[in-house]
């Protein structure tokens, strides 16, 4: 799996541990039973032959004993942390639904990335897309002038159909404000005028924004936090501008 190269810092992941080392968290690690219940929930488990250390609760004591080694550990076992929480959960919480104490891999292997991206190991596609919301604000690096452009034109398209049916962007006091993956707009367009279809049939009050109208959060998906909320402060500064009611996204 590929990744963004850095220098090891055991310094810098004790501290990082220490800071997302909530009591929630503390408990779920120390209170794992090991009574396998969870196993046959996990995908990848099934997937490889059921291999022991596919197990959500293998997952989650390695994360445990990369923790309690309180940054003594070699880049080895944080190149190990990194592949299980990268390449072996999609957090998926199907796990906790079976566990029999409620405890949430998933949360545990979101701290555990986070403490990857303290180190800088983070997957090349992700670190690209997180850079892509912060220069174009979405992940697909659309233009403000591809996205309106977009836009236009499923309306131009959507009119041929429904007369008098439009896209409104930037209406201010609308009802909804409506948010998008980014993938919409570069690969779906037809998408989003099956969205305006519904919004217009159901004469709902509702408009789109020039900004901040990616609802992805890839970044939380990697880890990164601080990123990751201002990815989420980019949809909630549009809402806020356009004084919208209430906000919609697609997933």
């Amino acid at each position: 799996m590929a990744e963004k190269a850095a220098e090891f810092n055991p310094e810098v992941f004790k501290k990082t541990s220490d800071e997302k080392m909530s009591a929630r968290l503390k408990m779920w690690l120390e209170m794992c039973a090991h009574c396998g219940l969870c196993a046959d929930t996990c995908h990848y488990y099934l997937a490889n032959e059921q291999d022991p250390k596919m197990m959500p609760a293998y997952k989650a004591k390695k994360v445990l004993d990369a923790i309690k080694k309180k940054g003594k550990i070699d880049e080895a076992t944080l190149n190990s942390l990194y592949e299980t929480v990268y390449g072996e959960c999609t957090m998926c919480r199907r796990c906790t639904m079976f566990c029999p104490f409620g405890i949430d891999v998933a949360s545990i292997i979101s701290m555990a990335r986070g403490l990857c991206v303290s180190q800088g190991k983070v997957p090349e596609n992700l670190v690209k897309v997180i850079e892509n919301y912060f220069a174009h604000g979405n992940q697909m690096a659309l233009t403000q002038e591809d996205w309106i452009e977009t836009l236009k034109w499923m309306e131009e398209e959507l009119q041929e159909e429904l007369p008098g049916a439009t896209i409104p962007i930037d209406k201010k006091g609308a009802n909804l404000l409506y948010t998008v993956n980014a993938r919409e707009p570069k690969f779906y367009p037809m998408d989003i005028a099956h969205a305006v279809r519904v919004f217009h049939i159901a004469g709902e009050d509702w408009t789109m924004s020039s900004k901040g109208w990616d609802d992805t959060n890839l970044a939380m998906f990697a880890g990164d936090l601080k990123s990751a909320a201002y990815v989420s402060q980019l949809v909630r500064d549009a809402a806020e501008e356009l004084e919208v009611k209430r906000v919609a996204i697609t997933e």
